[in-house]
């Protein structure tokens, strides 16, 4: 208990009841005035955002109304009267001349208004119909999307025309914006100009174009024979005593040719026509040709045929270099029984050079100095004199050919020295 009666007892005593008063009125009145802090903290972020929104409103306004009156320049009036009409008209006329211009046919062109939403905007469907081939309604179609306009088409209906089984009928629909911002009449291109087109266009309307789509079917034809392997030439044989037989003189006697072969290592002397024979260190041969243009004689011995020039010996002779190694049309495809036109025969001229290399191994091989593609009385270079050929024979698979005054047979896949009756 307190004695009242001491002052400083008294005094600590009120100190103590003042502070408990201070308590009791802050737990009583402080949570509100922090509820009401709070709140107006609150209060005031939302005003923030509501004043954030409402700018960022203005400003989509602002985009939509500036997109919006872009759109103006795109689209029809959505109106009543005489101004829509007009402006439907317009752009009937802007179909029909696009549609024409590529090409179609038959051309008719129906519109309509389909529902919108009230006082904005509203559509109007075109219906085009018309005829032609495949490659100009994909021309229709790409001026259509080339065209900067606030329209599109929403289907494409192609069916063969019935006058003329080679062409479509298509019907094509087509959906264009009408806006109530419009008050006056915007056609696309109302004159009806084509769109410039791209390489890329050309040539996708250029594919179109060459795919025959509702012709009838045919069959391909058969794939092509491969051109027969030329045979592999035997090796010419040697001849042990090739070397001192010499061909000596190429002469006209009664306007036949005739060669003179003189055989030193048996003292013989041979006086020779074509088709006469002669023994050559006891093998056979015979003098299929004698060319007196290019001085030389064409010898068959041991299955083999050689070229012999004037004043050279049999160990000269020169290996064959004109080979016909085939029969090609205009185009240059290999000939074959469903070809036509004119036939031509396919000359090639080889030389045959000596190659060494790096280890002193030294190798033969034939290159390719000139090859003719040729025709029936054309002519050619041949050594040296001009060949004419006279004729290109493919049931025969051969050609005849003229040289030096002489005219030789020749089968596809041989050289110029075998002849087709040997």
């Amino acid at each position: 208990m307190f004695d009242l009666s001491n002052p400083q007892k008294r005094e600590r005593l009120l100190v103590v009841l003042a502070g408990i008063a201070l308590c009791v009125v802050i737990v009583m009145f402080l949570p509100g005035q922090f509820k009401e802090l709070t709140n107006l903290a609150n209060q005031k972020k939302k005003y923030q955002e509501d004043i954030a929104e409402l700018k960022r409103h203005a400003r989509m306004k602002d985009e939509v109304q500036e997109r919006l009156s872009g759109f103006t320049s795109q689209a029809l009036p959505f109106a009543t009267g005489s101004s829509r009409s007009t402006a439907e008209g317009g752009y009937q006329n802007w179909l029909l001349s696009q549609a024409s211009g590529s090409g179609l046919g038959n051309i008719q062109v129906r519109g309509g208004t389909a529902p919108g939403v009230r006082d904005v905007y509203g559509k109007v469907v075109f219906t085009v119909t018309g005829e032609g081939r495949l490659d100009q309604i994909a021309e229709f179609l790409r001026r259509f999307h080339r065209t900067d306009y606030l329209h599109m088409i929403t289907n494409v209906r192609p069916s063969p025309a019935p006058r003329n089984p080679s062409q479509f009928s298509v019907e094509i629909k087509i959906e264009t914006l009408a806006l109530t911002q419009v008050n006056s009449v915007h056609v696309p291109g109302a004159n009806g100009a084509a769109i410039a087109i791209t390489d890329e266009e050309r040539q996708m309307l250029t594919a179109i174009r060459s795919r025959a789509i509702l012709t009838e079917y045919v069959d391909p034809p058969p794939p092509r024979p491969a051109p027969p392997t030329p045979e592999p030439e035997p090796p010419l044989p040697e001849f042990i005593h090739a070397p001192h037989c010499v061909v000596n003189g190429i002469v006209m006697v009664n306007g036949r040719p005739q060669c003179w072969i003189y055989h030193r290592t048996e003292e013989q002397r041979y006086y020779l026509f074509e088709g006469e024979t002669f023994t050559l260190d006891e093998t056979r041969a015979t003098v299929k040709k004698i060319e007196v243009g290019a001085q030389r004689i064409q010898v068959a011995a041991a299955g083999g045929v050689y070229a012999i020039r004037l004043g050279k010996s049999f160990a000269d002779a020169e290996e064959p270099t004109y080979f016909l190694t085939g029969l090609v049309d205009a185009n240059g495809r290999p000939w074959t029984a469903t070809s036509t036109g004119t036939p031509r025969c396919v000359i090639v001229n080889e030389i045959e050079i000596e190659l060494e290399d790096e280890n002193g191994r030294k190798e033969v091989v034939s290159r390719v100095i000139a090859r003719h593609v040729v025709a029936a009385e054309e002519t050619f270079p041949m050594a040296e004199v001009v060949a004419t050929v006279r004729s290109v024979e493919p049931t025969a698979n051969q050609i005849q050919l003229e040289a030096a005054g002489v005219v030789y047979t020749i089968r596809v896949g041989r050289s110029f020295s075998e002849f087709s009756n040997e």
